[in-house]
């Protein structure tokens, strides 16, 4: 039977909401564990799509930033300096530099979910109520944790679409 796994090691909601996380890491990692560079980095048919590599680095880019939300409240210089900033110049989502690998952006990722563990530990059920500044408004620290593990969800249905018209492009092609 699949449940969310509630830690004794966290409070109770904190708990709930970081094994929604863990559970959406875990089912990503799954989704993707069989793809090769040449599928990671495919972009559909009319090359338009943002390819795998590109949602993995988004998921990424989007916790971190989430994660120094929940600690600091700001995002440090630092950080656009490692993750890079969201976009590119022309609104789109950046392609990871240098192709890495799926190893790679799954470690990336692991370890924004190991930071967000970190601060689980540390957060009280009256933490979750406290105000963070998010697209010129205010969310709970509830909200954020919550909307990591539906933002991750979201992409995955992107990502099966991805593997579905590879998967079509690649019977044409052999044909």
């Amino acid at each position: 039977m699949k449940d969310l796994f509630i830690r004794n090691d966290m409070a109770p909601t904190v708990s709930l909401l970081y094994s929604a996380v863990e559970e959406n890491t875990l089912r990503l990692a799954s989704i993707v564990s069989r793809m090769t560079h040449s599928e990671l980095y495919y972009r559909g048919r009319c090359q338009t799509k943002n390819s795998t590599a590109q949602l993995l680095h988004h998921i990424a880019n989007v916790d971190i930033r989430w994660v120094w939300r929940i600690k600091e409240n700001r995002i440090p210089d630092h950080i656009e300096q490692v993750y890079g900033p969201m976009t590119d110049e022309n609104g789109r989502l950046p392609e990871p530099e240098n192709q890495p690998g799926l190893d790679e952006l799954l470690r990336r990722h692991q370890h924004v979910v190991n930071e967000l563990k970190s601060i689980c530990f540390t957060l009280t059920e009256d933490d979750l109520h406290k105000p963070l500044s998010y697209d010129n408004d205010t969310v709970t620290v509830r909200w954020g944790i919550w909307h990591m593990a539906d933002h991750n969800r979201y992409h995955q249905a992107h990502i099966e679409a991805l593997k579905k018209e590879w998967k079509q492009d690649l019977a044409e092609y052999e044909r």
